[in-house]
């Protein structure tokens, strides 16, 4: 049994859990994990490499296939990040 001193200590440590991050709160209180978001990390780099890689190829080969590539690649990790933050939130 805790005493009313570890009782109390506890309680600010779950309200500052609560206020500080509510999904991570509500998780312990379920007893599940958070969904990891590292693959939308990957692929969300990889998609930032590639339009570098493709775009850098355009210009030096002025080939438009190669910008018109690396500019979708970078719409596609455009959409990866507003993805990749709204996991985060």
């Amino acid at each position: 049994m805790l005493s009313h001193d570890e009782r109390a200590e506890l309680d600010k440590i779950e309200h500052w859990f609560e206020t500080a991050d509510p999904a991570l709160a509500t998780a312990l209180r379920r007893g599940k994990p958070i969904p990891s978001t590292a693959p939308l990390l990957v692929l969300t780099v990889l998609l930032d490499v590639a339009a570098a890689g493709l775009l850098t190829a355009g210009l030096l080969t002025t080939s438009p296939a190669l910008t018109l590539c690396a500019l979708l690649a970078a719409a596609g990790g455009a959409v990866a990040h507003l993805a990749h933050f709204r996991e985060r939130r």
